[in-house]
């Protein structure tokens, strides 16, 4: 097979340009799809090994005359984790690169819905003459790259389905073609339900505040999650007036939001203490507004280090003090006190006696000045 000869020599000779090319290839689409703020589980990139290429020579019998015809010597997988980001993503495919349409395939749609398999967009490029007439993309010119799109759930699909050894229907027993049935159908079912679920929780931020800024009673009895705790925060007039008063005597700004994580750990203080609804922690909130106060005003003038310049303290720091304020109100001992702390992860045995001890005193220092 002189073909074939011809065609290993050649890839030999220009294996290192392939592999330069399939680096660049990756690089360029990994700058653009984080300007494009896409974000993607793995971009790869990969050049045929010497023995693939060998193997789908013979394969292919008399199909190819030379290396160039051979589109995926060098590819690139981009996996997403979502299955609209597939097509975001195939859109600046075309966008950025000359699109070889005759070589390329949205397997998506070319698969027949009787059939089984999961599938991913395959697309044949070459550099654009813009980028062509970089220096570092001159030698390029006229070479293909095959670029593979697919979600999560889709290359696992692939990647068993790769393990498992079969890659054509005729050579799998029906029992098990109806198995890959079942399976695609609900990897399928699976991509559209994360796909629902991220557009919901995207959305979930602006319902929350415009519910709650419309009309905050009809969400009284809303469960508290980290999205509600923050608007909450953000909307209510009484944890404003707290924090900045709390703000006023500390000398330090309010942060204006939190991570996710500063606001699970106050979701975590409230579920110690049963709060799990809007209308119950705005009532806690009120209702133990002053001895909250009093108690941010004893520990941060007990402060004997000054706090570094530019510190914050956070948006939660009103609700912190009110669950102390609600733990005394409720004449809790120094072993609830305690308890809370140790479930809450708040300081050390040690620390946490003393700030026990401390509480105590100070709820007895306010009591006396109610009488």
């Amino acid at each position: 097979m002189a073909n074939k000869a011809n065609i290993l020599a050649q890839y030999d000779k220009q294996h290192k340009k392939y592999k330069r090319f399939a680096n660049e290839v990756e690089h360029q689409l990994r700058s653009i799809l984080e300007e494009e703020g896409i974000v993607c589980n793995a971009i790869t990139s990969r050049v045929k090994e010497r023995d693939s290429l060998d193997r789908k020579i013979d394969i292919k019998m008399d199909k190819y005359n030379d290396l160039s015809e051979i589109t995926d010597i060098a590819s690139i997988r981009v996996i997403t984790y979502y299955d609209n980001d597939v097509d975001r993503v195939a859109k600046i495919v075309e966008r950025e690169f000359c699109v070889d349409k005759e070589n390329s395939i949205d397997k998506r749609e070319a698969l027949d819905p009787e059939k089984f398999g999961y599938c991913s967009v395959h697309y044949v490029v070459t550099m654009n003459e813009t980028r062509l007439q970089l220096p570092e993309c001159k030698a390029y010119a006229g070479i293909k790259c095959e670029i593979q799109i697919r979600t999560v759930l889709q290359h696992a699909w692939a990647e068993i389905e790769h393990d498992l050894g079969y890659k054509n229907e005729i050579a799998v027993p029906r029992d098990i073609r109806r198995s890959f049935s079942r399976l695609a159908g609900l990897l399928e079912v699976a991509d559209k339900e994360f796909q629902e679920i991220r557009d919901f929780l995207a959305e979930y931020p602006q319902k929350i505040q415009a519910e709650m800024k419309s009309d905050p009673s009809e969400l009284s009895d809303c469960e508290l999650d980290a999205v509600v705790l923050e608007t909450f925060i953000n909307t209510s007039k009484t944890v404003q007036k707290l924090n900045q008063k709390i703000s006023e005597i500390a000398g330090m700004e309010i942060c204006n939001s939190e991570s996710q994580e500063q606001y699970v750990r106050t979701l975590q203080e409230l579920n110690f203490l049963q709060i799990h609804t809007i209308i119950q922690l705005n009532q806690r909130i009120e209702h133990n507004f002053d001895l909250a106060f009093f108690l941010a005003d004893k520990f941060l003038h007990d402060r004997y280090m000054k706090e570094p310049e530019g510190a914050t303290l956070t948006n939660t720091i009103g609700i912190y003090y009110a669950c102390y304020a609600e733990l005394l109100l409720n004449e809790s001992d120094k072993d609830k006190l305690i308890l809370f702390m140790e479930k809450n992860d708040i300081g050390t045995y040690t620390s946490q006696n003393a700030f026990a001890e401390k509480l105590l005193k100070y709820s007895r220092e306010f009591t006396a000045l109610q009488e």
